[in-house]
């Protein structure tokens, strides 16, 4: 319901069978406000930026991480997915690379996580080296609506990984030192000027990095984004 109020609101096409499906991990689910919002986020903007492609909503069992990656494993081994978007983190921790390989597909899907909105430190999977890091930016726009300018927003998380190894294509760019430097990439995500989401019957005004990762996945929908 909040999505078919978002689309009539912006004039996109509306959700149908066709372009949006949802896949449940379980047969009850609880709810949580917090997340339930965080979803409406996600699938009303990836919709914005991609609005002809098909949305698939995987509703984990539950914010453990177990769960959260069974989840991924559900996306992951669809075929049809081409983009993978994971608006959730948490800190670093010893034995994460050893999921890293539930972050990448046989099917060329490319996977997206947010960089955090803490200001600075490094989360899983944002770190993970088969996954594009999504950081922040504040974006300043002319009273026509173009671009006056953009900066690293202070809020976005980032940094050098305690345990994952610098990928080859960080060292390429030259970066300096062994371990994987956090993000790759950045959005608009300075919460004064975030982007409109209807949730829960209400219109709220969202920021974050958590606002990049979805975009971003649909601009790799639409064939123009990067993969790691």
């Amino acid at each position: 319901n909040d999505l078919t109020v978002f689309c009539s609101q912006f004039g996109l096409p509306p959700p149908n069978a066709e372009n949006f499906e949802i896949h449940k991990m379980a047969t009850t689910l609880g709810t949580d406000d917090g997340w339930a919002q965080e979803t409406a986020l996600d699938v009303e903007w990836a919709h914005a930026i991609a609005p002809q492609a098909k949305i698939l909503v995987v509703q984990a069992r539950s914010p453990l991480l177990a769960d959260l990656l069974a989840a991924v494993d559900y996306a992951r081994g669809r075929s049809d997915v081409v983009a993978v978007s994971m608006s959730w983190g948490d800190d670093e921790y010893p034995l994460e690379t050893a999921h890293d390989y539930r972050l990448t597909s046989t099917y060329g899907a490319v996977f997206f996580a947010s960089s955090g909105d803490n200001g600075s430190g490094v989360m899983w999977p944002a770190s993970s080296v088969n996954v594009v890091a999504v950081g922040g930016t504040t974006l300043t726009l002319n009273s026509d609506g173009s671009v006056s300018s953009e900066t690293a927003w202070s809020g976005s998380g980032g940094g050098i990984s305690a345990y994952e190894a610098k990928p080859l294509y960080q060292t390429t760019y030259g970066l300096n030192g062994t371990k994987r430097a956090v993000p790759d990439v950045s959005f608009n995500a300075n919460t004064n000027t975030g982007v409109a989401v209807y949730s829960n019957s209400n219109w709220y005004k969202i920021g974050g990095t958590s606002a990049g990762a979805p975009q971003w996945a649909a601009i790799q929908a639409l064939g123009r984004s990067s993969s790691n």
